[in-house]
């Protein structure tokens, strides 16, 4: 996963950011640290606490993933210590007022009772998880800094449209219903009694399928995506129609089609935005890898690979 795109998850998705932020901002007195970076130190414990959340231990590893693992946490360490260093020499800030704003957004995920037993389970006071908070919000607002010049023209977007057309072709949808049942004589009995009204109601009687508790909803698909046996039957029906049984390797079917869609293409002026934003996060990207590894480049980074 891209390094910004952690970052993003982290401090967007409230609740996953409260049950699974680090507290590497923790005040620790372990003097033995694990990673210095320039002027700043990940002790010992810090660094296993961060390991036990990636790593739980009701789940099994293999050595070879435990490595990768490992490895992948250290950098991420490093480079998260990189970003502050430079925010400090900065003196960027955070305000009260971001902060505020980033817990009423937790609060609001979670509720407030339940908001202050994960705090407390996780902080164990409100103080250390502000300052995590802070932290992470801190981490966003320096990679924004360096990757404000990602910019994205009008005319960069047309071309990664019409490079990419292909993905802006829709096809043909249709939207059914199905009941299976695991005989044949049975499906013919229930086959006599549907009509489009009560198809739903039966299928979450009598289908065997998972789908029944949606009353036998298979919701839109495309050619290809089904069993070919289920797409030669509902594409040839007419929305509310209900097939003959169907017999296939899975059992005797029954298809109600409920809706059709045809296919169309996405026009530019429709998915312009979504275009500009993913170009955006790609150059995003670009920007601030380029800048992380200089930043290794010029920094005094020392790994005690004895404690890992």
């Amino acid at each position: 996963m891209k390094y910004i795109d952690r970052i993003a998850r982290g401090l967007k998705l409230g609740a996953f950011a409260l049950l699974l932020a680090g507290c590497l901002a923790s005040k620790d007195n372990d003097a033995l640290y694990v990673v210095k970076v320039n002027d700043a130190v990940i002790t010992y414990t810090q660094y296993r606490d961060a390991l036990k959340r990636l790593i739980p231990s009701d789940r099994h590893y293999a050595s070879e993933e435990i490595a990768e693992l490992k490895k992948d946490l250290l950098n991420e360490l490093v480079e998260e210590e990189l970003v502050l260093y430079e925010a400090r020499r900065l003196k960027l800030k955070v305000s009260e007022t971001e902060l505020s704003a980033e817990e009423e957004v937790l609060r609001k995920d979670y509720g407030d009772e339940t908001f202050k037993e994960a705090i407390s389970e996780r902080y164990g006071s409100i103080d250390k998880w502000k300052e995590e908070i802070r932290r992470k919000l801190l981490i966003q607002k320096m990679i924004d800094r360096v990757t404000s010049g990602a910019k994205v023209t009008d005319e960069a977007a047309l071309k990664y449209y019409q490079e990419h057309i292909r993905d802006y072709y829709r096809p043909a949808e249709v939207r059914a219903r199905m009941i299976v049942v695991g005989s044949y004589k049975g499906a013919r009995k229930i086959r006599k009694r549907l009509n489009a009204a009560n198809f739903a109601v039966v299928a979450g009687e009598v289908s065997l399928g998972p789908e029944n508790r949606g009353g036998g909803d298979l919701g839109f698909f495309a050619r290809g995506e089904m069993p070919k046996e289920f797409e030669a039957v509902v594409f040839r029906l007419k929305p509310g129609e209900i097939s003959q049984v169907v017999r296939t390797d899975y059992g005797f079917h029954i298809f109600l089609v409920e809706e059709k869609r045809k296919a169309v293409k996405e026009d530019f002026a429709s998915v312009k935005k979504k275009i500009i934003e993913h170009i955006r996060a790609d150059e995003a990207d670009r920007v601030f890898s380029e800048w992380i590894r200089e930043q290794k480049k010029i920094s005094k980074i020392e790994i005690r690979e004895e404690l890992l």
